[in-house]
């Protein structure tokens, strides 16, 4: 099996997305994880309105950028303290419990115990704090899972 890991350089959300989607439809036998992060952004989901979910105006006069992902899913706020994963595989491989697990064993890895909770979440252990969401895509055979880990965001900005 063919497997590949690539991590982004940029911090664009335009690009990042761009990239993603071009991983989605070159994806052949085996998994892709792909890692990112973007700056001061809102990602959306495909059919949410931008104007209920974010205060717009004041996102853009803070430099920050507005963007829309191809799955669906909540508002999302990027920073520097937030990291992007997705994972990109042929849809007879996709495996949510397996796939969620290399997000569990991470946090294992620095000893923060994580659980799956609600839907499509990512919780502490021992406090329920949801720490990274999830959303999905299939296509022409394909599937796409993508999701966030809060490691440090800026909170004031997030709120």
């Amino acid at each position: 099996m063919d497997n590949r890991v690539y991590v982004s350089a940029s911090h664009d959300p335009f690009y990042n997305l761009a990239v993603e989607e071009d991983l989605f439809y070159a994806q052949g036998a085996g998994a892709t994880l792909y890692l990112w992060q973007n700056q001061n952004t809102v990602v959306i989901g495909k059919n949410q309105n931008a104007l209920a979910e974010c205060r717009v105006a004041l996102l853009e006069s803070e430099g920050g950028r507005l963007a829309r992902r191809s799955s669906g899913g909540g508002a999302v706020f990027h920073d520097l303290g937030n990291l992007n994963f997705t994972f990109l595989l042929p849809q007879q491989d996709y495996d949510l419990p397996r796939q969620l697990s290399v997000i569990q064993r991470a946090c294992a890895s620095f000893g923060i115990g994580a659980v799956l909770s609600g839907r499509n979440d990512v919780v502490l252990e021992n406090t329920g704090a949801k720490f990274s969401g999830n959303a999905f895509r299939f296509s022409s055979g394909r599937a796409l899972h993508h999701g966030t880990i809060l490691i440090s965001a800026d909170l004031d900005k997030l709120s």
